[in-house]
């Protein structure tokens, strides 16, 4: 495990198996993959996934007012796979690197900045291009090809960023990149070499703080992160079922606020290589305990969100895209009671 993605979960089952088989596609050779509190049977997929020698899985289980992200990163940066690795990609389940150099491989990004310790691409936010359905049959790679402007972002979360980096050169990692202990001397230039998403070194811009870009430090030119944090409206009911994984920010922020500043689709982008992902997915799937896995996730997901339509808000969000007003109705029904 040389070239690894580390990353938390929970209740990602429908599209577990697009994501690691896509990172395989592009060079990646394993994973350590923290779950938590899991009820779509994300985790048993993973166990099989351990089994099969290509994720180490890490039960997360948390309590009240834990952080899954906190306490995940915390194992996986203490597991001497990671520590061994020569080089580690931290994203989320609904993140996907994006290589535009050479052959679309990890390798060919490593190779485009030969000098680099750390590598932190941009986010390109792909937005639910007004679609409806959850449709696990198709790739979500090949279904949300809208999404966020480069130069122009439509917000201040467009040019946040997720990095590939040395796990030797830093201390621990963090959400979207890699950082150093406080109490130790901050190596220089000489030592680490960051760079963003277009090859340009960004000198000690990153050292002590950081995760977006501004229009300095920008880039696009050899890899980006796709991130479908939205996919459908129907697949956004289910994030919304799943809550934040960073008990820091607001419990309940995935909401009207929050859809609004992900479903951006002013771009047309299908730069996302995957040639070689239906070839890894097939492969994975050929292992029949794992393939019911799968299913068995699927069908809860649908379960799911037949109950959740039985809600008036819901469904309206659904069908027509538009959040409904609170008219203080529930307010005064919890007064009442």
């Amino acid at each position: 495990m040389k070239h690894i993605v580390a990353c938390t979960m929970k209740n990602e089952g429908p599209y577990l198996l697009e994501w690691v088989a896509y990172h395989l596609s592009i060079g990646f050779d394993g994973f350590i993959i923290c779950s938590n509190d899991c009820s779509d049977g994300t985790n048993l997929m993973l166990n099989r996934l351990d089994a099969m020698g290509i994720v180490i899985h890490i039960d997360n289980p948390q309590g009240p007012n834990m952080d899954p992200q906190r306490s995940a990163y915390s194992k996986i940066n203490s597991h001497p796979k990671f520590r061994e690795a020569d080089w580690a990609l931290v994203i989320d389940a609904d993140e996907f690197l994006n290589v535009k150099t050479g052959d679309h491989s990890v390798h060919a990004l490593i190779a485009a900045c030969p000098e680099a310790s750390a590598i932190s691409p941009c986010w390109k936010m792909m937005g639910s291009a007004g679609k409806r359905e959850f449709s696990p049959e198709e790739m979500v790679t090949e279904r949300f090809t809208r999404g966020s402007t480069n130069e122009e972002p439509e917000n201040g979360l467009v040019w946040g960023f997720k990095t590939l980096f040395r796990p030797e050169k830093f201390d621990y990692l963090g959400v979207h990149r890699p950082r150093f202990h406080k109490h130790k001397p901050t190596p220089g230039p000489e030592h680490v070499r960051w760079y963003n998403g277009s090859g340009v070194d960004q000198g000690t811009r990153f050292y002590e703080k950081g995760w977006r870009c501004n229009t300095e430090s920008m880039g696009y030119d050899l890899a980006q992160i796709n991130h479908y944090a939205i996919k459908s409206r129907e697949d956004f009911i289910l994030k919304r079922l799943r809550g934040t994984a960073n008990a820091g920010s607001n419990k309940n922020r995935i909401n009207e606020e929050y859809w609004g500043k992900y479903d951006l689709n002013a771009t047309v982008d299908q730069t996302i290589y995957t040639g070689s992902l239906r070839a890894e997915l097939a492969k994975l799937l050929a292992d029949e305990e794992l393939a019911v896995l799968q299913r068995a996730s699927i069908d809860s997901a649908r379960r799911t969100l037949a109950d959740q339509m039985k809600d008036d808000g819901v469904r309206a969000f659904v069908e027509t895209g538009a959040f409904p007003k609170d008219d203080g109705s529930k307010k005064k029904k919890r007064k009442a009671a």
